[in-house]
């Protein structure tokens, strides 16, 4: 092999490496704060039971839910042609003194895509007839699928959970007082 070979075989790779773009996994920060956890003042169960009813009361299906975990979907039509289906994952984990929430959203993107089939008919015995029969079929067709990034969708959905467990470090409402008001008695 001449010297010229490996060297055009080694900018040919190189070439073809950065078509690719980034790698996805290079936006991954694994930070410590993330918008994708929460902690409750209950334990793992009733946390739980607090995302799959929060889950239920914004028309969330729900697939699956234990003690540990919860599975809801919604589904979305925004155009005739394009569908949409949101799945919503709790995870509850336990710690010695509360439960965290781990929650993820996966957006999957469906179109409606239309393809046209024909047949012919044969008779044996009188011989071949081809009789064109067209038809269309409908089918949706899977395009994409995106985990939900954005952080005020989670502080919304943790927000509306607390209706149904206490979070950690959040201040309860002090009842009003009823001394000194003469109306009261």
């Amino acid at each position: 092999m001449r010297p010229v070979a490996p060297c055009l075989m080694s900018a040919l790779a190189l070439t073809l490496t950065a078509c690719g773009g980034p790698a996805v996994y290079e936006d991954e920060s694994f930070a410590a704060a993330s918008p994708y956890e929460a902690r409750f003042a209950t334990d793992t169960a009733a946390t739980c039971e607090a995302a799959r009813r929060t889950l239920l009361s914004q028309g969330y299906t729900i697939a699956s839910a234990t003690a540990e975990a919860v599975r809801g979907t919604k589904v979305f039509q925004p155009d005739d042609d394009i569908h949409m289906a949101l799945e919503f994952n709790v995870v509850c984990a336990g710690t010695v003194r509360d439960t965290i929430a781990y929650a993820n959203a996966v957006q999957t993107q469906y179109e409606l895509k239309q393809s046209a089939s024909s047949a012919g008919l044969s008779v044996s015995g009188v011989g071949s007839l081809s009789l064109p029969w067209t038809s269309r079929n409908d089918s949706l067709v899977k395009v994409g699928a995106e985990t939900v990034s954005d952080p005020d969708f989670y502080t919304r959905f943790f927000k509306l959970m607390e209706n149904h467990a206490p979070r950690v470090g959040a201040q309860k409402k002090a009842a009003p007082s009823r001394r000194g008001n003469l109306h009261d008695w």
